[in-house]
């Protein structure tokens, strides 16, 4: 009877540890699963962001498109070009670019071919520079007689173009070249919007200089990093900013060409999926136990 007791013993023992550790397995590969389905989840809503991110770059650029072509259509404006009057193009213009400066369009530049600068609202004693080096937009919108929407560098850090050409007689005199600044009110704007924190940077060969950020001087992903999301893949990993934990992802900004010109850093706090998978967790461990 006791040799009986003792077979029973064992075999519940058996079965019990049998169960534990196929709880424990089961618990295990749960938790993995479920961390990689956040980690999915997140993955594709900072991709999703930085997407958002871009394509309010290009709509920035469609809104200085059409203040470009409401200027270029303006007969005093061909006229003046025509003329070479860089006096009465700033007289005509200088009320309209305090009214869109307010709204953050603070360029508006005049060039004729290849990409010489006839005037500048926003500088006006500053003309006839050859910008055709680094403006490719411009020398395009003019050789082509096309509007033409991009990021490219201005004289002093990278901008959203968008230029319309004037024409005079079917001929095309120049264009009309109105610039957004990456500063901060782009960012901020991208901020509230999107409820991310973010970083613009522009590249100047394989030196990247910060234009604006919502996160002041804090670095979250490394110099080395930066500069290998020019001409390699984008990034994306887990980091930390101020104590809590986050995500960041980084990718290129491209020129109407194609090619990088800057790096746009977005960063998400992930403060709330934390918690949220380490309650997760708990409840899967005192189920097992429980169990």
């Amino acid at each position: 009877m006791l040799k009986l007791k003792s077979i029973a013993a064992r075999l519940i023992l058996a079965i019990a540890l049998t169960v534990g550790v196929a709880c424990a397995i089961l618990s295990g590969f749960s938790i993995t699963q479920q961390r990689a389905l956040t980690r999915m989840a997140l993955d594709q809503q900072l991709k999703l962001q930085y997407d958002s991110v871009i394509a309010a770059i290009e709509y920035e650029g469609r809104a200085a498109l059409a203040v470009s072509a409401v200027i270029a259509a303006l007969p005093p404006v061909e006229d003046a070009i025509a003329k070479g009057d860089r006096d009465g193009l700033g007289k005509l213009l200088a009320a309209p670019w305090a009214a869109i400066k307010a709204q953050g369009i603070p360029l508006i530049s005049f060039w004729q071919a290849p990409a010489t600068s006839f005037y500048r609202v926003h500088t006006p004693k500053i003309f006839g520079d050859d910008a055709s080096t680094r403006r490719i937009t411009v020398v395009e919108s003019i050789k082509a007689g096309k509007p033409i929407v991009g990021v490219e560098p201005a004289r002093e850090a990278l901008s959203i173009f968008g230029m319309t050409p004037v024409m005079h007689d079917g001929k095309t005199l120049g264009n009309v070249d109105i610039g957004v600044a990456f500063g901060k009110e782009f960012v901020d704007r991208a901020k509230k919007r999107f409820g991310i924190d973010l970083a613009v940077y522009s590249v100047d060969g394989t030196s990247l200089n910060k234009l604006s950020s919502t996160f002041g001087e804090n670095a979250v992903a490394k110099p080395d990093e930066l500069k290998a999301v020019i001409s390699g893949a984008p990034l994306l990993r887990e980091a930390e900013l101020d104590g809590h934990p986050v995500a960041v992802y980084v990718g290129a900004i491209k020129n109407y060409a194609g090619t990088p010109v800057g790096v746009l850093e977005i960063i998400k706090d992930t403060t709330e999926y934390e918690a949220a998978f380490a309650a997760a967790e708990r409840n899967l461990i005192l189920g097992t136990v429980a169990i």
